[in-house]
């Protein structure tokens, strides 16, 4: 078709018939053929009245057919009538029919429409006012974190009828990922909806009983909480919500093509915010032309007021293993060592993990989303100054990221006192942050190494000198170290040790 028109073209702007049969290589007859007919004649070319198809073949119509004879005779059900599926599968197993799965669709439809089993639907224009409503939805996208490529779930809020949407990405879909969206929702568009539109997702819904819902016990917290109602669309009825379905397609196709690649899950949710943010601050609403900005900032006006932060998070209890570990899903997670083969609760947040034992948090994990274990050093020291043969092969010790300077103090207290004797002191340094933030120890062993000494003694000392002059605004109480040669204090200790 396409060579016709670029032929009807050249002829109407100027060429003569037989330059354009030179031109493509076709006869004078077929050239004259194509520039003297009309457009509608054109368009109905090789479509040939009553023509049968070499497919859809009347054998096949009637096998189709016998399908649907069948049905009427046993009464069969709608919801267990022969799907198109089915009988594509078996008339294509009995040789019967050869073409596409689409095709068939489109007959079987078609035939059960001429029989009234089906009915063409109808829609109704919907209109919100602003702030009455929003639509929350979600859907798979594929990103990078790190390194790795993940599965994760783009929710997204919708204000319907405005063009205002929200997107954040979780690595789960439960419902500690739910409370948190809409927590992060309601923030971002500075008010609680007083209803909230779903599809019936199975961490909204329980069963569906007719035209009712039986919601889950969280769902009815999160109405209970945040004071919205909750309204669910039909079963396969997404036109329903119709603003968050699009909305979902707009974001992964507009801010998430291809596979990209981001650092953490907090960095992909910072950059989907500036995405946000931009839409609304640079859009015009595509029928009225009005600022988005405009309608964003009218849209707080008609919302409740937000309420104050919660985290939403599910409880277990967990009994922690002789390694130390608690586990939760597909993840692992240590705890100190002096909880061993007790009980404790656990709390479970879209991205992280909490230990917690007689109302103390004991241990805080980022969470593991793949099947993994996650080890923290601190919880192992204790273990590891009493067996300092075992730092070499501790698990702990080989995932810790050391910075340098702790590297360096570490090897040359291995120089100086050996396997047992070094580790030691420097398992006691790295105690040294339980009372000191990271940068104030490595504050305190670069100013050590300085002085000529690499004990442990010395490093607490540094700190406390730091943690001092911090508190005080750089006055001192203490002679300061800087003042003082250590190598004599360094060997003193060594021959001690001896």
């Amino acid at each position: 078709m396409d060579e016709i028109n670029k032929i009807r073209k050249s002829f109407f702007g100027g060429k003569n018939k037989h330059q354009l049969a030179l031109q493509y290589n076709r006869s004078w007859e077929t050239i004259d053929r194509i520039v003297s007919m009309d457009r509608e004649d054109l368009n109905n070319r090789g479509k040939r009245q009553g023509r049968k198809s070499s497919v859809m073949t009347e054998e096949v119509v009637a096998a189709i057919e016998a399908y649907f004879d069948e049905e009427e005779k046993l009464a069969v059900k709608r919801k267990q009538r022969y799907t198109a599926q089915v009988i594509y599968r078996e008339l294509k197993d009995r040789g019967v029919y050869r073409g596409s799965i689409r095709r068939m669709q489109e007959t079987v439809k078609k035939l059960r429409y001429e029989r009234g089993q089906t009915k063409e639907k109808s829609y109704l224009p919907l209109e919100f006012d602003l702030g009455s409503a929003l639509q929350i939805d979600h859907g798979e996208v594929d990103v990078k974190i790190g390194d790795v490529r993940q599965k994760g779930y783009l929710f997204v809020a919708a204000v319907p009828g405005h063009v205002l949407r929200y997107a954040q990405v979780f690595p789960v879909k439960s419902q500690e990922s739910w409370g948190e969206f809409h927590e992060r929702a309601f923030s971002y568009f500075g008010g609680i909806f007083p209803m909230v539109i779903y599809d019936n997702d199975s961490v909204i819904v329980k069963e569906i009983i007719g035209s009712e819902r039986k919601q889950t016990d969280f769902s009815l917290e999160l109405e209970e909480h945040y004071g919205f109602a909750s309204r669910f669309c039909n079963p396969a009825a997404g036109n329903e919500k119709g603003a968050v379905e699009n909305a979902v397609g707009y974001c992964r196709r507009n801010y998430l093509a291809g596979l990209p690649s981001f650092e953490n899950w907090l960095s992909l949710n910072d950059f989907l915010n500036e995405c946000c943010e931009q839409n609304i601050s640079k859009g015009v609403h595509y029928k009225t032309g009005e600022k988005r900005s405009d309608i964003f900032a009218n849209l707080k006006r008609a919302l409740a007021p937000t309420l104050p932060p919660r985290k939403w998070r599910k409880w277990f209890n967990c009994r922690v293993d002789k390694c130390q570990l608690i586990t939760l899903g597909n993840g692992q997670y240590s705890v100190p060592e002096k909880f061993i083969g007790t009980s404790v609760r656990a709390a479970l947040t879209a991205f992280e993990v909490e230990a917690v034992k007689d109302e103390e948090v004991i241990a805080h994990h980022k969470r593991q989303h793949q099947k993994g274990v996650s080890l923290l050093l601190e919880h192992y020291l204790d273990q590891l100054y009493r067996k300092p043969h075992a730092v070499k092969h501790c698990k702990a010790i080989r995932n810790e990221p050391f910075h340098p300077k702790l590297q360096e103090i570490w090897d040359r207290l291995l120089d100086r006192y050996g396997v047992s004797e070094g580790n030691r002191e420097f398992i006691t340094i790295l105690q040294h942050r339980r009372i000191c933030d990271e940068s104030i120890l490595i504050e305190a062993i670069v100013k050590t190494l300085q002085c000529g000494s690499i004990e442990s003694a010395a490093v607490k000392r540094m700190v406390k000198e730091l943690q001092h002059s911090d508190a005080r605004h750089g006055e001192q109480e203490y002679p300061s170290l800087w003042d003082y040669d250590l190598t004599l204090y360094g060997e003193l200790c060594g021959r001690v040790a001896q």
